[in-house]
């Protein structure tokens, strides 16, 4: 008998325990609706995703497509909210009214033809139409670009961020000259560069399923010029025709923190001999490259210090400093070194006394010796007296005979 008791407080226990539902969660029914009316949504909601908007959405201008959800509100004798997705086929299934397609349409339209096929089932009835999240699709493209493919993207998603996505344009990439295939067929010409230089969104568009987008690769020989010196990624670049200097080094120089703006020079060959230019940032929107032109972006000029000091080397121009603080930012002079006697040579070729120099970018520093050091070397204060007593009593004997 206590087996058969015990045997049946377990199975008692085993049904409490597995008469649970842990299977499908169901949602509560949908407000104002009637026992006999069936729920036709989703167990679960599906999950939005956020995007950042760069202002709201106009309904106008936007294009709805499949896997827009959209909120709408009947208002009759009974209420009914619904969140529909937009089928594949740019269908919108709408509960107990029937499937209207959408696809292509602008929000605006497509708020419009929904509330009208409402209306025909549900007479006089109250229609809000609202756009709650917006869709992914795939966008291809192809070309000079670093990573080309297809990218996910949103109806709301610009062309910068999409270059961002396959890892920036190739260095020969004709970024002026981008070329987009809609999916009606049109085709359109961008120029990104304009964008970078004036923000209008005309050259940084949105796209649709279906777009592709396909940047050239440009000749290096009739539109490549080439960059190089104290910036970051030197190489060989794109450029488009009347392109100035300044648009460029905008829109490719990333300076090092030594670049010398005072100091770009253009070499170009003209009539098959090298023509050397320095421009000057004032100039630099009025000098208008040309394919082949090789761009250098020299070093900032420093202070050189040099001979008998501890650490000789190059250091950085700082206006006011004289050249003991220089001397001092290369560990001083050496026991051999003569501060006092230290020279200046200025970049025209010209020299001062140490004191009587004001410092420029590109000056060169030079402490000598001293004079005792010259005429005795590493020799000791003993040495140097035994020296110069040799000396005296060499000539005191040389003159008593």
């Amino acid at each position: 008998m206590k087996v058969i008791r015990y045997f049946a407080i377990v199975l008692l226990l085993f049904n409490l325990l597995f008469a649970q539902s842990y299977g499908r969660r169901f949602l509560p029914p949908v407000v104002g609706m009637g026992k006999d009316e069936q729920d036709v949504r989703f167990p679960v909601e599906p999950e939005q995703q956020i995007f950042s908007l760069e202002t709201a959405i106009n309904p106008d201008e936007y294009i709805v497509g499949p896997g827009d959800i959209l909120g709408i509100n009947i208002i009759t004798t009974q209420n009914f909210t619904f969140t529909l997705t937009v089928g594949p086929t740019g269908e919108l299934l709408i509960p107990s009214v029937g499937a209207i397609d959408i696809n292509g349409k602008s929000l605006l339209i497509a708020q419009n033809e929904i509330k009208d096929f409402i209306s025909c089932t549900y007479t006089n009835a109250k229609v809000s139409v609202t756009l709650l999240n917006i869709r992914n699709f795939k966008v291809q493209v192809i070309g000079a670009v670093n990573s080309p493919g297809f990218i996910d993207v949103t109806p709301i998603t610009r062309l910068d961020q999409i270059i961002d996505e396959v890892e920036g344009f190739h260095q020969f990439a004709e970024e002026y000259n981008i070329k987009i295939t809609r999916a009606n067929g049109t085709t359109e010409s961008v120029n990104f560069l304009k964008y970078l230089t004036d923000g209008k969104l005309t050259n940084n568009p949105t796209f649709l399923e279906g777009d592709r987008i396909f940047v050239p690769f440009g000749d290096v020989d009739k539109e490549g010029v080439v960059i190089r010196g104290s910036i970051a990624g030197s190489g060989y670049d794109i450029i488009q025709k009347g392109e100035t200097l300044g648009d460029f080094l905008f829109r490719r120089a990333k300076f090092s923190t030594n670049a010398d703006l005072e100091s770009v020079t253009i070499t170009r060959m003209e009539n098959g001999k090298e023509l050397f230019m320095t421009v000057f940032p004032k100039d630099f929107h009025k000098t208008v490259l040309k394919p082949g032109d090789a761009i250098d972006i020299l070093r900032e000029r420093g202070i050189s210090v040099n001979g008998f000091v501890q650490a000789p080397g190059g250091f950085s121009f700082f206006p006011g400093y004289t050249y003991l603080d220089y001397i001092n930012m290369a560990g001083g002079n050496t026991a051999e070194g003569d501060v006092e006697r230290a020279i200046v040579r200025h970049l025209d070729g010209t020299i001062e006394k140490g004191k009587e120099a004001e410092i420029k970018r590109g000056d060169v520093i030079i402490v000598p010796q001293t004079r005792i050091y010259v005429l005795f070397g590493d020799m000791s204060v003993l040495q140097v007296l035994s020296a110069v007593t040799s000396v005296v009593l060499t000539f005191i004997a040389a003159t008593s005979r």
